[in-house]
């Protein structure tokens, strides 16, 4: 009988009981197989916390208040027990700064979208895995929706011809009230520029949209023109945005992202337009996708075995992501990245299909761009048309 191989060991800062996303990424460490949830730094206060741990039935030893009290303890431990990676579902302010203390501790990082709030620190982030032999991602799962890969193949393939338009769209409607004065935590963070960034719909929902266009497309973006505004009374950040999109063969696109377009919750949508025709996919359907030729046919593409969506009770008053694709997707994100990690220890070679940081910070690139175009006045400014160009990072001398 073949020996099973024990499961890497996951600990989780962010991720408490309130947390939506916490409940996806748990759902989806435990279906992988390969990871168990061990410890954790659950809640912005330690009574959140412990109460998350002891819900989650944790070695209350394996419960902390802070995450730097636990890289500290967790090191301590005896080998076979040290954790083996951290997973960061904290807002988007604390992605940074979980991410640096885990590379000071050692541990590989498998972070929540963003990179970072801010282009200093996705530079110095970047640089940092320069200098560490830790493995970094950041959790966007379109690589592994199956229709997504075969859609990519078809049009990098040829198959609808010369891109012309690759358009996206990300809308949701839950925060179409104002629901962070209600004491709704997942809104609360979503419109804090100190939590969420310069951008609350751009940070959110339109960087992984434009992070899909690329990868999809095979195309690289090369300048982008924004608009958008808090479309509620009292927010400082967008919450509504349309972004203008020019490729490097030409092609033109948009993304289209908002929090507040009242009964949308189907998640990403991506269309992309040649001269021999067309594709297009959502989250929604996520297990097909659509081919159009010349003459308007249209032929929908089942995968076999790939999961059917199955939204959630509340996917209208909740942020995407309770559906069993999704969690499918994300799953198959966690399983890369351990394999990942196993490679390295066992010294073969193994393709990382997760985001790299690159891509990462192609996406930091975007928010930033996208947040200042939007804020830009367009008296001191006639076009907002702002080029698309990622810092080149490297050591420190």
């Amino acid at each position: 009988m073949a020996k099973v191989k024990p499961k890497l060991k996951v600990a989780m800062v962010g991720g408490g009981l309130e947390s939506f996303m916490g409940k996806i990424h748990r759902a989806a460490i435990e279906a992988s197989g390969c990871l168990e949830l061990v410890c954790g730094a659950f809640g912005s206060t330690r009574q959140r916390s412990f109460e998350a741990g002891r819900a989650l039935a944790l070695d209350q030893k394996r419960i902390y208040g802070v995450y730097r009290d636990m890289f500290r303890r967790e090191s301590k431990m005896p080998p076979e027990d040290h954790i083996d990676l951290i997973t960061v579902i904290a807002p988007n302010n604390m992605h940074y700064p979980v991410t640096m203390a885990a590379f000071d501790a050692d541990l590989p990082v498998f972070s929540e979208k963003p990179m970072s709030c801010n282009m200093d620190e996705a530079q110095n982030l970047k640089r940092r895995t320069l200098m560490s032999t830790e493995f970094y991602t950041t959790a966007y799962v379109h690589p592994f929706y199956p229709a997504l890969q075969a859609l990519r193949a078809f049009v990098q393939e040829g198959g609808i011809g010369n891109v012309r338009r690759v358009d996206t769209r990300y809308y949701h409607g839950w925060m179409g009230p104002r629901l962070e004065t209600a004491g709704n935590r997942s809104a609360g963070w979503r419109v804090d520029p100190r939590r969420c960034g310069a951008g609350g719909a751009i940070y959110d929902l339109a960087g992984p949209c434009f992070l899909l266009a690329e990868w999809a497309s095979g195309l690289s973006l090369t300048a982008l023109s924004a608009g958008g505004h808090p479309a509620v009374a009292g927010r400082l950040l967008d919450d509504d945005v349309t972004i203008l999109l020019r490729f490097d063969n030409g092609a033109m696109g948009t993304v289209a992202a908002s929090q507040i377009a009242i009964g949308e919750a189907d998640g990403m949508q991506l269309s992309i337009y040649g001269d021999k025709g067309a594709v297009h996919w959502t989250q929604a359907t996520g297990n097909t996708w659509t081919i159009v030729d010349v003459a308007g046919k249209r032929t929908t593409k089942t995968v076999k075995g790939a999961p059917v969506p199955t939204a959630g009770p509340n996917r209208f008053a909740e942020p995407y992501g309770d559906d069993a694709a999704f969690i499918a997707a994300l799953t198959e994100a966690y399983r890369d990245f351990a394999q990942v990690i196993l490679a390295a220890r066992e010294g073969k070679d193994y393709e990382m299909r997760c985001v790299s940081v690159d891509e990462a910070l192609r996406v930091a690139t975007f928010n930033e761009l996208a947040s200042r175009s939007v804020n830009q006045s367009v008296e001191t400014s006639p076009t907002k048309w702002m080029l698309f160009d990622v810092p080149k990072v490297a050591l420190l001398t």
